[in-house]
Order: C-alpha cells, then sequence, then structure tokens
C-alpha cells in the first residue's frame, strides 16, 4: 500500500471496527452481506471508483496480519477483498468495556488487537 503509515494505521482501524460492527450487530451483517460495497463505504473504506467489494467470510486459518489485510484491499483497484469472518475467534462478551473503546479507536494496544480483530501487528 502506498500511503503514509498514519494512512495505513486508519485504514486498520476503520477495518477492525467495522469488523467489530458486523459481529456486534445483526442489521449492520445484514446490510453487509446484501451489499459489501455500500457497508465498505459506509465504513470509510477506500473504495475505487467502480470497484467491487468481494466480501471473504470464511474463517482464517490463523491471524491476518496488518499486511495481508491492506495488500488484499489493494492488489486490484478494480476487486477489494473484504475479510469478515462469520464470527470472531473470541467471544467478544469476554472483553470488557475499556478493551472494547480500545479497539473501536484504533488505539493500538497489540495483545487486543490480535485477539479480538484477528489482525496482528
Amino acid at each position: 500500500m502506498s500511503e503514509t503509515p498514519d494512512a495505513s494505521d486508519e485504514f486498520i482501524a476503520r477495518y477492525t471496527t467495522f469488523m467489530l460492527a458486523v459481529w456486534n450487530d445483526a442489521e449492520t451483517e445484514r446490510r453487509l452481506l446484501a451489499d459489501p460495497r455500500a457497508e465498505a463505504l459506509a465504513a470509510g473504506l477506500p473504495v475505487q471508483p467502480n470497484a467491487t467489494v468481494a466480501l471473504d467470510r470464511r474463517e482464517s486459518d490463523g491471524l491476518f496480519t496488518r499486511e495481508k489485510l491492506i495488500d488484499d484491499w489493494t492488489a486490484d483497484p478494480r476487486r477489494h477483498v473484504l475479510h469478515v469472518p462469520a464470527a470472531p475467534m473470541i467471544d467478544l462478551g469476554e472483553l470488557d468495556d475499556r478493551q472494547l473503546d480500545l479497539i473501536a479507536g484504533g488505539v493500538a494496544d497489540v495483545n487486543v488487537v490480535i485477539v479480538a480483530c484477528v489482525v496482528a501487528v
């Protein structure tokens, strides 16, 4: 991704916040399934003009790295791949409000981000 580190950080923060929203809200998930492109745009993800958003709901064999999420999003300017597994790898109910706030705010608390959002930094 040929952007500044801050832009990458912002992308990952929006991406992980969007994952949490999908996992925590049935209406957000319904809209995502109906129109992944529109939901990606609504989440503030940088969708290229005329590009499609391919939704990948498969469970990952391991952790998603920042590079994997960014590379899959940017590899083809006509097709962005959006990884949102059907379910989180842990019960989000196990996280306290402070941990959820850290994730939603995009703060780089590595242990929380890796576990809750399946994103390794």
